[in-house]
C-alpha cells in the first residue's frame, strides 16, 4: 500500500470517528433540547401542550408544539417557556410549519388575502401590547445625555416582555426630542438614546435584528405649536411584520444539524490528512 493511500485511509477512518461521535451526540442534544422545553412548559404552568422537536428531513433545533382548544393567552404562554429554553432556534405549532405556509401560498390570491388579514391582525395585537406596556408612561434621560435611570428601564423591560410574544415582528424605536438647542445636536441626541433603548432591549431577550433605531431629532413634534414642551422629548415603538434582515437571521439559525455533521466531516477528514501526512514525514 502506497503512502498517499495510508494517508487518504487514515484521513477517512478520522472523519468517520467523527462523524460517529457527532451523530450521537446529536440525537442526545435535540432530545435534551425536547426534554428542557417540556419542563420549561411544566415550570410555567403551562397545561394541554406537547412538544417534539423537529427531526425530518433531519435533525433540528425547531420545537414543534400541539394542543388542542387552548386561549391565546395559553398558546402565548407555551410559545414564550419554550423561547426561552437555550438551544432552541424557533417555536412552532403542529400544521403551521413550511408546508402549511407553502399550501396557503398556492390557494389563489384568496388564501394571500387570508394570510395578510392574519398578519395584519398580529401587528396590531402586539402593537397593542406595547402601547400597553408604556401607557401612562415615560422613558426619560438625564439630561443632555443617553443615561436612563431605573424607572425608565423598567419600563423597557415591561416594553421587552410584550415584544417576547411577537413572533417574527420587528420593532422601530423612535427618539424625538424638543425644539430647543441646536437641530445638530438633538439629532445627535435622539439617535444616541433610540439606539441605548434598543441595546437595553436587547439586554432584555430581544433579538438585535429584530429592533431599529433612529432618532428624529426635533423633526416630529407631538405638540408643534411649543416646540420646549416636554412631551415632545419621547420615545415611540412601531411594530411591524418581520423584514428581510430577520428572515434572514431565522434562516441562519435553521440551519440542520446535519448540515454541522457534514462540515464537522470535512474538517475532521482535512485533519486526518494533516496528521497523517506528519506521521508519514517522520516515519
Amino acid at each position: 500500500m502506497t503512502n498517499l493511500a495510508k494517508l487518504l485511509i487514515g484521513g477517512a477512518a478520522t472523519s468517520l470517528l467523527a462523524w460517529g461521535a457527532h451523530a450521537a451526540g446529536g440525537e442526545k442534544y435535540v432530545a435534551g433540547l425536547g426534554e428542557g422545553a417540556t419542563a420549561a412548559l411544566a415550570g410555567a404552568e403551562v397545561e394541554g401542550v406537547t412538544v417534539a422537536m423537529a427531526t425530518e428531513p433531519a435533525l433540528s433545533r425547531v420545537a414543534v408544539l400541539s394542543g388542542e382548544g387552548l386561549s391565546d393567552e395559553q398558546r402565548a404562554a407555551a410559545e414564550a417557556a419554550v423561547r426561552g429554553v437555550d438551544g432552541v432556534s424557533e417555536v412552532r405549532w403542529a400544521g403551521e410549519g413550511d408546508d402549511a405556509g407553502a399550501g396557503a401560498g398556492a390557494g389563489g390570491d384568496g388564501d394571500g388575502d387570508a394570510g395578510d388579514a392574519a398578519t395584519a391582525a398580529a401587528v396590531t395585537e402586539c402593537q397593542t401590547g406595547v402601547d400597553a406596556a408604556i401607557a401612562e408612561k415615560s422613558i426619560n434621560f438625564r439630561s443632555g445625555s443617553t443615561f436612563m435611570p431605573d424607572s425608565s428601564l423598567a419600563v423597557v423591560t415591561e416594553v421587552a416582555d410584550a415584544l417576547k410574544n411577537c413572533s417574527g415582528m420587528t420593532v422601530a424605536v423612535g427618539g424625538h426630542t424638543d425644539a430647543t438647542g441646536s437641530a445638530e445636536v438633538n439629532q445627535n441626541l435622539s439617535q444616541g438614546r433610540a439606539d441605548a433603548v434598543a441595546a437595553a432591549l436587547t439586554e432584555r431577550g430581544v433579538a438585535a435584528d429584530r429592533i431599529t433605531a433612529t432618532g428624529f431629532g426635533s423633526t416630529q413634534l407631538k405638540v408643534p405649536g411649543d416646540g420646549a414642551n416636554e412631551a415632545n422629548r419621547r420615545i415611540e415603538f412601531t411594530v411591524s411584520a418581520g423584514g428581510a434582515s430577520a428572515d434572514a437571521a431565522e434562516g441562519e439559525n435553521k440551519m440542520p444539524l446535519l448540515l454541522e455533521s457534514w462540515i464537522l466531516l470535512m474538517i475532521a477528514f482535512v485533519i486526518g490528512v494533516v496528521i497523517g501526512r506528519f506521521i508519514w514525514k517522520r516515519a
